[in-house]
């Protein structure tokens, strides 16, 4: 493949969003865990980014 440019397949949202889901599930650190709600909250339950940050304890620039 000399010369060619291979790129990388971007993930779709529905793709992260069921990551973030599984990652829910089996999380075995907190900041795993609180990854995943920062994810699931907005996309599934439609919280701003102020709401999911409060709801999971971490700064909004976090979230």
């Amino acid at each position: 493949m000399k010369g060619s440019i291979v790129m990388a397949r971007v993930a779709s949202g529905k793709e992260v969003l069921e990551q973030a889901k599984a990652l829910l599930v089996n999380a075995r650190t907190i900041e795993e865990l609180n990854q995943a709600q920062a994810v699931v909250l907005p996309l599934e339950l439609g919280l701003s980014m102020e709401q999911t940050a409060t709801a999971i304890g971490t700064s909004i620039g976090w979230a």
